[in-house]
């Protein structure tokens, strides 16, 4: 992440002398729309100079989790985090293990957050047996407690359990099969 000022997920950044066009300037707005079905989006309105009136706003796609933050110089960016691959459930989890982090997010947001995380966690466990050729009985024990804590959030999301979620992702990737590959043609039939 760069040196990002991060807003609550419920603030406007607002900014003045916004470019409109090649010669006029105006305010533009920046905020976060919440879905509880597909998750964050970056919205953003300007004021017509011409008129006074709102322009439609621009809304970008969903993302599961998003935050707005402003720049060192002042231009608002927006920080998109996921939970692909190993690298990208630590980084969320060290991102909301920070109590700056988790309190930019309403208890609504977080339940949304939590549960999106435990089907990415199904997904995941689910992937390594049908590519990877685990044994789902060996991975049980490396996700359950992860799994608990995450449900645990479901239920209450006001209380961070983020910061005591870790994997062994050296353990888990111990479980496939080398040089399994599910889609070898084992028999062919004619027709």
């Amino acid at each position: 992440m760069t040196n990002l000022n991060l807003a609550r997920t419920t603030d406007k950044i607002t900014s003045e002398n916004y470019p409109y066009g090649f010669a006029l300037r105006t305010t533009k707005t920046d905020y976060l729309e919440f879905s509880k079905k597909f998750g964050f989006r970056h919205c953003s309105q300007t004021v017509n100079p011409k008129t006074g009136r709102l322009n439609n706003p621009k809304k970008s796609t969903y993302y599961s989790i998003m935050v707005l933050g402003t720049d060192d110089n002042g231009h608002c960016k927006s920080f998109v985090l996921d939970y692909y691959g190993n690298e990208g459930k630590d980084k969320t989890i060290a991102f909301f293990s920070d109590v700056k982090n988790w309190d930019l997010f309403t208890a609504e947001q977080m339940q949304f957050i939590y549960t999106d995380f435990a089907v990415h966690l199904r997904a995941d466990i689910q992937a390594r047996c049908i590519y990877s050729g685990a044994n789902f009985e060996d991975l049980k024990p490396l996700y359950e407690n992860q799994i608990s804590l995450v449900v645990q959030g479901i239920k209450d999301p006001q209380i961070n359990f983020f910061n005591q979620i870790s994997f062994d992702w050296i353990a888990i990737e111990k479980c496939s099969i080398e040089g399994y590959n599910p889609f070898t043609i084992r028999e062919y039939k004619l027709v």
